[in-house]
């Protein structure tokens, strides 16, 4: 009597990842595969499953109704098999020489540099902050393909590929040049939108700060300039008499050297709340789940005025 060959639940792994990246080269990359490994497997589920999974679209890959459905069902259980896998990697922190790279914007960046490098004073690791991409699926990408191994951020993904925590909240200031002709002390609503303004862009459906987190909709404003840079808005406000936005953190680091009024918002903003985001299959990893308790700590350290 003739068995049925077994399964090779390998397949689902490469699926799953193909789905994820809509890309066979980027599912290659990620599983440290070549592209025709990838291509050959997805054949050979294809083929079991008697289903079209992939319609290739440009450079990369749509999923078909059939592949919806299976990554529907695979999804959860496939990052808990490898939630168990990465559980078993060794991590002794007071040996390891390993670089670890992190997403943050700018302002956390000000936050928790310093205060990282202290706590790593005798190790032999490394931290690395990088600022993140400005398109937000390739922040995403780059955490599933793990170029990054957490990022510090506004954003909160929806996808069950991540898992995030709250960690930091900070809130929206207006900053003006201390000699500002008509600004002294404090500002109205009417002087607000009476001057001309700095404007930080974010990536968020290039949007700007204030209009991503404010509570209602704003009159438009007189624009001076657009920055990219908190930084190089700051300067640039104290050498004219534009107003410029940024969080109450940075405002207070550089208002000094700047030669800057800082003042609370005349209209309500959302406060800017800065999430821990990494990738799911990470969730028990313990090299990863070392790095998010000393962030944590960094975080904690720097509330406390450390």
């Amino acid at each position: 009597m003739s068995q049925q060959k077994a399964f090779d639940l390998n397949l689902f792994r490469i699926f799953t990842a193909v789905y994820r990246t809509s890309s066979f080269s980027r599912a290659a990359e990620e599983l440290d595969l070549t592209q025709s490994s990838v291509s050959n497997a997805i054949s050979r589920l294809k083929s079991t499953m008697g289903e079209e999974l992939f319609i290739r679209v440009g450079r990369g890959v749509k999923p078909t109704a059939s592949a919806m459905n299976l990554y529907q069902q695979l999804a959860v259980p496939m990052s808990e098999v490898e939630q168990v896998a990465t559980s078993f990697e060794l991590f002794d922190a007071s040996t390891s020489e390993r670089t670890f790279y992190v997403y943050a914007s700018e302002s956390a960046i000000l936050l928790l540099q310093t205060v990282v490098e202290r706590l790593l004073d005798n190790l032999s690791m490394s931290i690395v902050f990088r600022e993140p991409p400005l398109i937000e699926e390739e922040l995403q990408m780059d955490l599933q393909l793990q170029k990054v191994d957490l990022a510090v951020d506004i954003w909160l993904p929806e996808s069950s590929s991540f898992k995030s925590e709250k960690v930091m909240q900070d809130k929206l200031v207006c900053v003006a040049r201390k000699a500002h002709p008509r600004i002294k002390g404090s500002i109205t609503h009417e002087q607000y939108f009476n001057e001309k303004h700095i404007i930080f862009k974010m990536r968020r459906d290039n949007l700007s700060v204030a209009d991503l987190l404010t509570k209602q909709v704003l009159p438009a404003r007189k624009m001076h300039s657009e920055q990219s840079s908190i930084l190089s808005m700051m300067a640039l406000a104290s050498k004219s008499d534009a107003l410029a936005i940024a969080s109450k953190s940075y405002a207070d680091e550089y208002a000094q050297m700047f030669g800057l009024q800082v003042f609370e918002l005349p209209f309500a903003a959302e406060p800017i709340e800065y999430h821990m985001v990494w990738i799911h299959k990470l969730q028990q990893n313990p090299a990863n789940i070392w790095l998010r308790g000393l962030l944590n700590r960094a975080i904690a350290l720097r509330s406390n005025g450390f």
